[in-house]
């Protein structure tokens, strides 16, 4: 998509598979806003990320190996944190600091203390901040949302969610809470709108494939305010194809988001048939829709100075970091 120069500038701080991914998005598919700068610590990456936006957009991003460089362009109206999750805290506190509107991705913070420190930033500052929780944006959770709001399937009781990647080569076992369970317990809180209080972590056989430092699978058993049980298992080296599915047991039936994003409701007797298909290889082809979504709210927030109501702000953020902070504790 060719880009004029009344468009939003863009920077994008780490482009490994996230920030490259929001990158080619906001360049192949979101109008008002373009890709200027981009820092990442391999230089090298960043410019070949820099030369495939400049193919779809005829717009070069700057590429630099210093952040704070970048955050001094004053063509950077707002940046995309996709660096590695230990770093997201201070990059986005680098951001605000430096009077930039952020889309950060998940999680806000990798530990309950720098989660509270960053959030308390963001709330003293006038910077538009949204935290990427991109399932808030994806079809399914929102037509879920919509039949749960109905109340006509009664309470809400159970929740069962599955979560598994194909390789998680690098992974810990805290990291399956801090970076795979906290898209689950933000979600569950947007469908909910209630906190989770406990959090407790139950281990299955360990798989072959998992690292020393790594117990796979999991399952992590939650409780929110009003009682929900919640089961969140996860399996960070499936090897057969990435799954993320959810089912919300009410009084009244079951209303399922199957692996391939279709949602299935089971009532009155009846029950559809699930969706055949092809797995995906990773989270970027299941939810590309979600993250386009996304990026273009996050770009329509900019233009009426307002974060768009479905984002998860940096409080969100924050109380998804402490409710996985109690399935670490458990650990």
């Amino acid at each position: 998509m060719i880009k004029s120069a009344k468009d939003i500038g863009i920077g994008i701080i780490g482009v490994g598979i996230m920030g490259k991914g929001h990158a080619l998005y906001l360049s192949d598919y979101v109008k008002g806003a373009k890709v200027v700068a981009i820092y990442d610590t391999n230089l090298t990456t960043a410019a070949n990320v820099a030369k495939e936006v400049f193919k779809k957009t005829k717009v070069l991003p700057k590429v630099y190996q210093d952040i704070d460089q970048l955050l001094g362009d004053k063509s950077v109206n707002s940046v995309i944190i996709a660096s590695p999750d230990h770093l997201h805290a201070k990059h986005l506190t680098q951001s605000v600091l430096a009077g930039k509107n952020v889309l950060c991705e998940k999680p806000l913070a990798s530990t309950v203390k720098e989660a509270k420190k960053v959030a308390k930033i963001v709330r003293e500052s006038k910077s538009i901040v949204g935290v990427g929780f991109m399932r808030r944006f994806d079809k399914a959770y929102l037509d879920l949302k919509k039949e749960i709001n109905t109340g006509k399937y009664g309470q809400v009781l159970q929740i069962r969610c599955t979560s598994r990647n194909v390789s998680s080569p690098n992974a810990t076992t805290s990291m399956l809470l801090t970076n795979v369970a906290v898209h689950e317990i933000d979600i569950i809180r947007w469908l909910l709108g209630e906190d989770i209080v406990s959090v407790k972590v139950n281990y299955a056989k360990v798989t072959k494939k998992a690292n020393p430092n790594l117990s796979d699978p999991i399952s992590v058993i939650c409780k929110s305010e009003s009682g929900v049980l919640i089961t969140i298992d996860i399996f960070a080296n499936s090897t057969y194809g990435y799954e993320v599915g959810m089912e919300v047991l009410t009084e009244n039936g079951s209303l399922v988001i199957e692996n391939l994003g279709s949602l299935n409701i089971a009532k009155n007797f009846k029950l559809p048939g699930r969706k055949p298909g092809t797995l995906h290889k990773d989270w970027m082809g299941r939810f590309k829709p979600a993250y386009i979504a996304e990026l273009k709210a996050f770009i329509n927030s900019l233009q009426k100075r307002k974060l768009d109501s479905n984002f998860a702000t940096a409080e969100d953020g924050l109380a998804a970091s402490i409710a996985c902070g109690l399935g670490v504790k458990s650990l």
